[in-house]
């Protein structure tokens, strides 16, 4: 009976609206009846007589609500017994309009009630969205992120996005779960279902893993109808909490933590300093001369730019002086870079971050560097101690980094000593036992039609970067990466770094598919998730990142709901295939998506069968390998073979995992399929 009660109390917000309107329209007809002395007595009856009756309803309900114990006792009484105030004035008002004795008193009594409504409703309103929900917002302090040396991540970032979609359904007046968040010490105390925060593993706690759940999971936060969170505001929460979760302590965002300093920018204002766009044919001009040009955001004018080729020459400089407003990144890492050529580079005032790690740079290069660099990477080069001691006099920098320098132990720490800089001397000699850096494979594209040219970033250290065609994993005998390696088949591209005394890197794999074009008849006989439905994405021919929420993505999950006993929303992406006879096609390709954080799962069966006749017959069946149950998101293209048959129709079915692994979160729940392309190959 309690839980009935309990249940009945929900509707206490719907209800309570019906006597609120009621009685403020009742008002508004006494008001044009006592100035425009007309008639107005039976509407006003019935309104009063109708915001009674739903009022005392309302009273119940409330109670009945109070009864979860989700709300603060203190403004929850008040409200109470102002909600109950208001409902005998309005059986007053009702009395009192039925007897002409009471005709001069009415309409101040009214105003009274009235009053004493929008005082109820104000608590009300207290407990559902905050005390503060009327508050007039505060100008928050300026805070530029490139002047800053740190920041507390929890005071500046985490703290406003708990308080703009989360504490109201958290707070004093209203702790649903028996969870305050207006506090650290209410966070790490928890609710009725315990800690919700563990530091350094964002995916035992449940301040993280709730958020990445499902929409329609009932332990999603915050519920399905509110206002979400967004995805850059999740990943500092991961990230804060990673790192330890520390309410107090101030962080320096290290320049490889670029995703944090990204996700960052959106709580910081824009630059003060504003540019004009840079002419296009300069920006043309760039381009052609082996530059990488980005646009530093797409709420300024500013840009970044890297040199791709070998040689820096006075052409390049004097390209760059076109643009010398507007650049504020400049990489010339890796590169054969004169001292000479440095002093013209002088002009670039906007210039905050400088990369010439593995160049020729030496003292003398480095006297005529800019002095109002943020940031200046001179990894692998031949700067001295006296050299850089020299350029930190009226310096701006922040951060440096003086790996593999002529720079001593005891000088590193003299530095350390005396200035107040992020200094980055990298690994020391004992830990040269460390893997090599992934290589970076600079190559977007991975669906083509006839051929493609694959293209590595040089990593620092000027590392051996070794590669295979076939799918087996590369060693120290594989292929040599020089230049760009030109392709013309589906394949599978692995790539490995190595360096004397170093650990080989980590493998890069990245499928290419040569495809033999879309799909264009087909017929769809189950159905994505509404949330991610996307069906012409399937059949686009465009390859999706790895954000499963861009929109280029559709998402299959079981529902149990459905009524029928032919389920179109099992889970499994079943499609039907007209093959076209004059192509040489010899397979189909699917795209999918594995991310275990977000319950996404590689397919757990793929099967083909041939339909061309009224009878069905088994093509191709194949058992997909379980994912790990915690991983990055991962991209995968499974191949389905169509040689050997000469089918004209065919039905491929992808089945979903139907239960997410022992050890996940939410184990045992079903898992989500996620399918971006479906395309013919050769």
């Amino acid at each position: 009976m309690f839980e009935v009660l309990k249940y009945l109390g929900k509707f206490h917000p719907v209800i309570l609206h019906l006597p609120i309107g009621a009685l403020y329209f009742t008002f508004i007809l006494v008001v044009l009846e006592k100035y425009l002395k007309e008639n107005f007595s039976s509407p006003i009856r019935i309104g009063l007589l109708f915001s009674f009756v739903f009022a005392i309803i309302s009273c119940f309900l409330g109670y009945f609500l109070s009864l979860s114990g989700d709300y603060g006792e203190n403004i929850l009484n008040l409200h109470m017994y102002l909600g109950i105030s208001t409902a005998i004035f309005n059986g007053v008002l009702l009395y009192m309009h039925k007897q002409n004795f009471f005709k001069k008193q009415f309409f101040s009594v009214f105003g009274f009630t009235i009053l004493l409504l929008t005082i109820t409703g104000h608590y009300g309103g207290s407990m559902t969205h905050g005390e503060d929900f009327l508050k007039l917002p505060v100008a928050k302090e300026n805070l530029v992120l490139n002047e800053r040396d740190s920041i507390n991540i929890y005071t500046e970032v985490i703290r406003p996005v708990l308080d703009g979609k989360c504490v109201k359904c958290h707070n004093q007046s209203k702790s649903n779960g028996k969870l305050l968040l207006t506090t650290s010490e209410e966070i790490l105390t928890g609710g009725k279902s315990g800690s919700i925060l563990t530091a350094n593993n964002a995916m035992e706690s449940h301040m993280y893993s709730y958020l990445t759940l499902p929409m329609d999971d009932k332990l999603h936060m915050p519920p399905k109808g509110n206002s979400q969170l967004k995805q850059h505001e999740i990943e500092l929460i991961k990230y804060w909490i990673d790192s330890g979760a520390s309410f107090d302590s101030y962080t320096k965002i290290a320049e490889e933590q670029e995703f944090v300093a990204r996700n960052l920018a959106s709580f910081f204002p824009k630059p003060e300093i504003m540019v004009s766009l840079p002419r296009v044919d300069h920006l043309e001009n760039l381009q052609n001369l082996n530059f990488r040009l980005e646009r530093n955001s797409m709420e300024n004018n500013f840009i970044e730019a890297k040199f791709l080729g070998d040689k820096i020459e006075n052409k390049h400089i004097s390209a760059l002086l076109k643009i010398k407003n507007q650049l504020v990144k400049l990489d010339l890492s890796n590169t054969d870079l004169k001292d000479n050529l440095l002093s013209k580079l002088n002009s670039l005032k906007n210039l905050k971050y400088l990369k010439l790690n593995n160049t020729n740079t030496t003292d003398k290069g480095l006297k005529n560097i800019n002095k109002n660099l943020e940031s200046l990477n001179l990894n692998d080069t031949d700067i001295s101690y006296s050299g850089f001691l020299s350029f930190l006099e009226n310096s701006r920098l922040k951060n440096a980094y003086l790996w593999n320098t002529k720079i001593t132990s005891s000088q590193q720490k003299m530095l350390k000593d005396n200035f107040a800089l992020n200094l980055n001397f990298g690994v020391t000699d004992f830990a040269k036992d460390m893997p090599m850096t992934q290589p970076l494979v600079t190559t977007e594209q991975t669906l083509f039609k006839d051929s493609l040219l694959i293209n590595i970033y040089k990593a620092l250290g000027s590392p051996q970067v070794r590669y295979t065609l076939d799918g087996t994993e590369p060693d120290s005998l594989s292929k040599l990466y020089k230049e760009s390696v030109k392709i013309d088949k589906s394949l599978t591209f692995k790539a490995k770094a190595f360096k004397k005394g170093w650990k080989p890197s980590l493998t890069t794999t990245i499928d290419y598919v040569k495809t033999a074009g879309i799909i264009e008849s087909y017929k769809l006989k189950s159905f994505p998730n509404p949330t991610y439905k996307n069906i012409p994405k399937l059949f686009d021919g465009v390859v999706a990142d790895t954000n499963f929420r861009s929109g280029d993505w559709n998402g299959f999950i079981k529902d149990d709901e459905e009524p029928g006993s032919n389920k179109i929303n099992s889970g499994d992406l079943v499609l039907e295939i007209d093959i076209p006879s004059d192509n040489d096609i010899n397979s189909i390709g699917l795209l999918a998506l594995t991310f275990m954080n977000d319950h996404i799962t590689f397919p757990e069966k793929i099967e083909l069968f041939d339909i061309t006749s009224k009878k069905e017959s088994l093509l191709y069946s194949r058992i997909i390998p379980k994912s790990p149950v915690f991983e990055v998101p991962a991209l995968k293209w499974f191949k389905v073979p169509l040689e050997n048959t000469a089918a004209k129709k065919v039905k491929l079915i992808v089945h979903s995992n139907k239960k997410l692994p022992k050890g996940h979160v939410a184990e045992g729940k079903y898992a989500w399929l996620f399918v971006s392309e479906i395309i013919f190959m050769f």
